[in-house]
């Protein structure tokens, strides 16, 4: 007899490792396959054979019997077993050898093993694949080609160093061990063509899951959890999923793709995505000490997963093109053409969009720049035909505008959206797939090699008040264009865009109303956007309409701002601030949601600029800098928040009136190491002053590796060193066009030098107009704006 009470038959009594599952109807059913074997003893495997063929001939829930191995097989592998039948008859065996009822045990494993069979995978064989639909670019097309049979869509491959290194990811993968693997390069240098290929190397039994529909992003969030053993999660461009918008999403995405890899029971996945350079750096980049961090989640999904690919085609690959150019015509006629090795660039059809480009005529040259512009400011991937049409009116000469054709802009559509040798035109039309949100009018995509370009070679040219005029009227997504409008000091486009998707009930975009506000030191105004933005849920919102209200010492309502803040998710922050509050006002009393006064000191981080130093303290701040009194003053300083660089410029200044220069290059330095990248170009002109140029050099250069657009404003101050202040103010509003944040500020301080003190406030309340004059007032959104 076994241990269990079952006569031994000579099997062996090894009990069978439970499978490893994915959630889903296939994890259910071999849960109840599992917990049926093991109540029932576990048996052997011949006591459960011999079980199922004694069973009588007329026994209803017994009609199959499997033999030994196939039991195995049903009870171990993580696969649906084949046939119904023996499921239903093993579970009904193993619940009688248990104890208990057979026919509902039975009942069930027949309804659990129908609902796996109908279970509809995620994702698509890979061997019905279309590389195109997978956005693999579709090669120029040459005449010898066009007159051979037999040739493919794509052209022949030619495998460079990367494709070797990929190959080894993919046979990890292949072997049962879960990959990502992120292809950094720039616009069409083969990273989707090697992942297409990489595919090929995969066993039949792979699909490919590629997360597009409704919006990319949110299919990956929705259908990331479903993802099965052997899939491939294909995120072609992964900025759209992981550099998004809204942070918060592409840190979700991460978090999901990483447990995902970490989930052995859906292992092995093989995570294959491309990405450009500039957004990679983005994503990789190392927050400041006591800042933010928007991108752990990706950071973290990506150290140790990223492999280059190559602009150009090395001696070796060329080699190997030359071979194999002999039978595709499409190799010759790139290596013919293409410079410097550019071989993917070429058969992408790069140089002939911009060549097609650059001979465009005004109208359809007009069209693409606004496409070029409105990307680089932050504009989604879909640019509506009626947003191009009004927005392609300012990069037209007077001459042009006049002799243009009566249907100039049908025919600047059709040149821009026409194939070029077989490829995507500069635009192509974006047809919406059933299923998908209809739109109003037509909608457009940039070629990414054009957009590309326009990134680097449109960085510094400002960008035309068509375009944000034309944003307004058609009400763009305030979240897409609004923060580089900010950058630009366009606070009112900024404001008016983020206004208009807040009137929809977007609670996002009310914060982010305010916090234009908010940051122009308009505070007062900014508390309603904020408070209505709580109202539709927003946490972050309740949080900073807290801080306002405490700094106007509206004690209750602060506090009812903070506890609503805790409510909806912020607890250690809102007890932070609101423990904060009680210490500043000790006449206020803690309450019972504030729990116990948390260990640190709370964080000024959420206010703004001006807020932070209006603060109480900063007058005792300038005291102990009266006195001398330096470390004293960096200790104060320090504990109202190294994220707050205007603490510590305020102290240099102040060390300079003073005289005590090496001490305000120290402040100055604290600053730069809280964020204040233009810190570093104050270093280096109190360095210059006392003759230290080589030091003042290095900091120049460390401003400039920190992201100072220092370009335009160098020339600013050079300007101001030789008392050319309205020339100094023209170039400091050159550099906001660029997107410089930084430079509003400067122009208020070169007016404030030209005792031009009503103007500067203005300029920091209100920005500049779209014309390049400082603002006057300017309120919500009204209908007169339409017009």
């Amino acid at each position: 007899m076994s241990r269990y009470g079952h006569k031994e038959r000579g099997g062996s009594m090894r009990v069978i490792p439970r499978p490893v599952v994915p959630a889903g109807p296939l994890r259910d059913l071999k849960d109840l396959l599992y917990e049926s074997y093991l109540a029932a003893g576990p048996p052997t495997l011949d006591e459960m054979a011999a079980a199922l063929g004694d069973a009588d001939a007329e026994d209803d829930m017994v009609k199959a019997a499997p033999s030994r191995d196939t039991i195995q097989r049903i009870i171990k592998q993580p696969v649906l077993p084949a046939r119904q039948g023996d499921v239903v008859s093993l579970v009904a065996v193993l619940t009688r050898m248990a104890g208990g009822e057979a026919e509902p045990a039975a009942q069930r494993a027949a309804s659990l093993w129908l609902d796996a069979r109908l279970e509809r995978p995620l994702g698509l064989s890979i061997g019905g694949l279309d590389p195109i639909d997978l956005e693999v670019h579709r090669a120029i097309e040459v005449e010898e080609s066009q007159r051979l049979p037999g040739v493919p869509d794509l052209p022949t491959y030619v495998a460079r160093p990367h494709d070797w290194v990929l190959g080894e990811v993919v046979h990890k993968a292949a072997q049962g061990e879960s990959q990502l693997v992120m292809l950094v390069g720039g616009s069409s240098t083969g990273k989707t063509r090697a992942c297409w290929e990489a595919v090929q190397l995969l066993p039949e039994d792979w699909r490919l899951w590629h997360p597009i529909d409704p919006e990319r992003p949110g299919a990956a969030l929705a259908d990331l959890p479903q993802v099965g053993s052997r899939t491939v999660v294909w995120l072609n461009e992964s900025h759209h999923y992981l550099f998004t918008a809204d942070q918060a999403v592409g840190e979700q995405v991460a978090a999901g793709l990483r447990a995902l890899l970490r989930d052995q029971a859906r292992a092995p996945v093989l995570v294959l995505g491309t990405i450009w350079p500039e957004y990679r750096n983005s994503l990789m980049a190392e927050p400041k000490p006591g800042g933010p961090d928007p991108h752990a989640q990706a950071r973290a999904l990506l150290t140790g997963r990223e492999l280059t690919v190559p602009a150009a085609f090395d001696e070796t690959a060329m080699l190997d093109l030359s071979k194999k150019a002999r039978r595709d015509p499409r190799l010759a006629y790139a290596r013919d053409r293409a410079e410097q090795g550019h071989i993917t660039q070429y058969l992408a059809g790069a140089p002939e969009l911009l060549s097609r480009f650059e001979a465009a005529p005004p109208g359809a040259k007009a069209v693409v720049l606004a496409a070029m512009d409105a990307r680089r400011a932050g504009h989604g991937l879909d640019l509506p035909h009626s947003f191009l049409g009004e927005a392609c009116e300012g990069y037209f000469s007077d001459q042009e505008w006049d002799l243009l054709a009566e249907n100039w802009l049908e025919e600047a559509f059709a040149y821009a959206t026409r194939p070029v040798r077989g490829a995507r035109g500069m635009l192509t039309r974006r047809r919406p797939r059933r299923g998908e949100p209809s739109s109003e009018g037509p909608l457009y995509r940039l070629a990414d090699y054009l957009e590309q370009q326009g990134r680097q070679t449109r960085r510094t040219q400002r960008i035309p008040p068509s375009v944000w005029e034309s944003a307004l009227r058609h009400r763009v997504s305030g979240r897409t264009l609004a923060p580089f409008a900010r950058s630009c000091g366009l606070l009112r486009v900024a404001f008016h865009l983020e206004s208009q998707a807040a009137a929809s009930g977007l609670g996002e975009s009310a914060r982010r109303a305010g916090d234009v506000l908010r940051k122009a030191g308009r505070l007062k105004e900014a508390l309603p956007w904020y408070q209505k933005a709580a109202d539709a849920g927003d946490a972050e919102s309740a949080l900073r309409a807290g801080q306002l209200l405490w700094q106007q010492e509206r004690w209750g309502p602060a506090l009812d701002s903070f506890r609503w803040a805790a409510d909806m998710g912020l607890a250690d922050l809102a007890k932070q601030r609101a423990w904060a509050m009680v210490h500043y006002a000790p006449h206020l009393r803690p309450q019972a949601w504030m729990g116990p006064q948390p260990e640190a000191g709370p964080s000024l981080s959420g206010t703004s600029t001006r807020s932070a130093l209006r603060n109480p303290h900063a007058e005792e701040l300038d005291n102990l800098l009266a006195q001398g009194q330096t470390e004293a003053a960096l200790t104060l300083a320090r504990t109202l928040g190294v994220d707050l660089p205007p603490i510590f410029r305020r102290g240099a200044a102040s060390l300079i009136k003073q005289g005590f220069i090496d001490e305000a290059i120290k402040w100055y330095a604290l600053a730069f190491d809280a964020g204040d990248a233009g810190a570093a170009w104050r270093v280096g002109r109190l360095l210059r002053e006392q003759g230290h140029d080589d030091e003042a050099i290095e900091w120049y250069q460390r401003g400039a590796y920190a992201g100072d657009r220092t370009a335009l404003q160098r020339v600013a101050y050079l300007m101001r060193e030789r008392g050319r202040l309205d020339e100094a103010v023209e170039w400091a509003r050159k550099s906001a066009d660029t997107g410089d944040e930084h430079a509003i500020r400067l122009a208020a301080d070169l007016l404030r030098l030209q005792g031009k003190e009503h103007e500067a406030d203005r300029l920091l309340a209100y920005g500049w107009e779209l014309d390049g004059t400082i603002a006057d007032s300017w309120g919500p959104w009204s209908a007169e704006d339409e017009r």
